[in-house]
């Protein structure tokens, strides 16, 4: 991609990720006051808890929920009480519309600030008062029993009330500040079970859970509880990774797309592969020679369209010009997910649209594994 049009992709980016809101009733030369109270698991006020103010607008876009330094930060009094002042020309846009703010936890001496506790809201009155914000542990714990692990955590109630949603999130050790290694909302589970294999062992860091509450309407504050991060032992066995380094190839590119294989797993658009054509309805991995293969993962893969026949089906092949029968198939939109139940001899591994309305728009890393 060249330099002008990756730009254009960043700025596109940027403005697609600032979420406006109503419009504020104050000009820009007023003061707006925020501020709120931090406690612990049990109550107690956290003095001199860091407090980070993130403001959603397009030139704090990357450093918004990307585990970097936010806009504004203070300190939590002996009373875990904290406050900030901003202009409100700062929390709105040319328009008059309010940008969303968060507010969470934060700790400027972390590797990484992912916050344990986050309010989010728009900015529509003089003196806001953030309810008060608690520290959720979580009790995070994973159990590996075959070949497959399973991941654990205690439930959370919010004012007596259950979140509308959990994510789980796994952090690579080349990730970046974020947590993209997989990402998948799992409603009101409180655990979820991956094959081991889906998350190689030399590239898994930590994983933690977020729990969502979404806020009512634009007048409302929504929240995000996370789970302190754990550090799982996930063991490769029974199969391993055969595509770290392999040439990725998609269609209407005629370059390789090496991102897709690096084991990174890092933010966009920056370590992953972003397609800006729209016809790419399949993508291949050439693993360089013939091999054993029994599964694809896919981590966080992008489309446009609205398929007709969502999902995707796998082919092996040792002909690019003749791929033969699909080895698996699902129904999956997008995300993270796993096709596996086979065994297939082949170089080449191509993961197909079933629907020519689908456009593959990027993914994190596709992997192809087979028996070790």
């Amino acid at each position: 991609m060249k330099a002008p049009l990756l730009f254009l992709v960043i700025f596109a980016l940027a403005l697609a990720g600032c979420e406006r809101g109503p419009q504020a009733p104050y000009e820009p030369d007023e003061q707006v006051v925020i501020q709120g109270t931090f406690v612990d698991g049990i109550g107690d006020p956290l003095e001199s808890q860091w407090v980070g103010f993130w403001i959603n607008s397009p030139e704090s876009f990357f450093t918004n929920h990307f585990g970097l330094d936010p806009e504004e930060n203070t300190q939590c009094d002996e009373n875990g009480h904290f406050e900030e002042d901003f202009m409100g020309e700062n929390l709105m846009d040319a328009l008059g519309a309010t940008f969303k703010v968060g507010v969470m936890n934060y700790d400027p001496s972390w590797p990484d600030t992912i916050p344990h506790v986050l309010a989010s809201f728009f900015p529509l009155d003089t003196e806001i008062e953030v309810p008060e914000l608690a520290l959720w542990d979580g009790n995070p714990s994973s159990a590996v029993v075959g070949p497959e692990v399973t991941f654990s955590w205690d439930p959370i109630l919010h004012e007596l009330m259950s979140p509308d949603r959990y994510t789980f999130r796994v952090k690579a050790t080349q990730d970046g500040p974020g947590y993209n290694m997989w990402v998948e909302d799992v409603g009101d589970q409180t655990s979820i079970t991956l094959p081991t294999y889906a998350l190689p062992e030399n590239f898994v860091r930590k994983w933690h859970v977020v729990a969502h509450y979404e806020a009512a309407s634009d007048q409302d504050f929504g929240f995000d509880f996370i789970t302190r991060p754990d550090d799982p032992i996930v063991p490769d066995a029974p199969l391993q990774l055969l595509s770290l380094g392999s040439n990725c190839h998609a269609e209407a590119f005629a370059q390789p797309f090496t991102k897709g294989t690096d084991g990174k797993w890092g933010p966009w658009p920056t370590f992953c592969v972003v397609l800006v054509a729209a016809n790419v309805s399949w993508v291949y991995v050439d693993l360089g020679e013939t091999n054993t293969v029994e599964a694809w993962v896919a981590y966080g893969l992008t489309i446009t369209g609205n398929p007709e026949t969502p999902g995707f089906s796998l082919f092996v092949s040792d002909d690019t010009g003749d791929w033969g029968e699909s080895v698996a198939e699902n129904d999956q939109r997008n995300g993270y997910f796993v096709l596996d139940g086979f065994s297939a001899q082949g170089r080449y591994v191509k993961l197909q649209a079933r629907d020519e309305n689908v456009g593959i728009t990027g993914f994190r890393e596709v992997c192809v594994f087979g028996p070790e």
